[in-house]
């Protein structure tokens, strides 16, 4: 099965553990439980950023 999301790299919004690597990570799942701290982290296209601004909110608009 091909990547829901290819070329994106996911990590953890809690403690920014890169989960594209954890065993079992399989992006056409919705909801990814973190193996590092157990934060459930949402995996959708929502939740893909251009830039680490853009996902603080800083970007001008």
């Amino acid at each position: 099965m091909s990547d829901r999301f290819p070329d994106v790299d996911w990590y953890c919004d809690r403690c920014g553990a890169y989960l594209n690597t954890q065993p079992g990570f399989d992006d056409h799942r919705y909801i990814w439980k973190c193996t590092e701290c157990g934060h459930k982290n949402s995996i959708s296209s929502a939740n893909i950023y251009d830039s680490h601004e853009e996902y603080w909110g800083q970007e001008d608009e």
